[in-house]
């Protein structure tokens, strides 16, 4: 789906769901080097609706939240005030292993997402 302004989502669009179970996944299989990252999950989360979020790492959840933020979305659409991140830090990751995002949209809110960004962990 695209998103206005263009700028507020990679590439100006975002993924969604939009069958009748209201339920969807994205993943990727990781292509580094074996160690310890971050993630870094850029979603939407409007205000006529609770999505939930489940992440997994090669079948093992790893991280859930629900997007219940209190934001200004007065037309119910992903833009960018309603872009927010989840940060997920010091995941063990291997060469192969699926990076899998499950989601379940509630109400109006279609569970949009952005990115999925893999990351050395920040120093401290």
């Amino acid at each position: 789906m695209s998103v206005t302004p263009y700028e507020a989502a990679s590439g100006g669009s975002a993924v969604q769901i939009t069958n009748e179970n209201r339920r969807g996944a994205a993943s990727f299989s990781f292509n580094g080097s074996a160690g310890w990252y971050d993630l870094v999950v850029q979603y939407f989360d409007e205000d006529d609706g609770v999505s939930q979020f489940r992440l997994f790492i090669d079948g093992q959840v790893v991280a859930d939240w629900k997007a219940d933020n209190i934001l200004p979305t007065p037309d119910g659409l992903p833009h960018a005030h309603t872009s927010n991140r989840r940060n997920i830090t010091g995941v063990a990751l291997r060469p192969g292993e699926e990076i899998r995002i499950e989601a379940l949209a509630q109400g109006n809110e279609n569970a949009c997402l952005d990115y999925v960004e893999v990351a050395p962990p920040a120093l401290e």
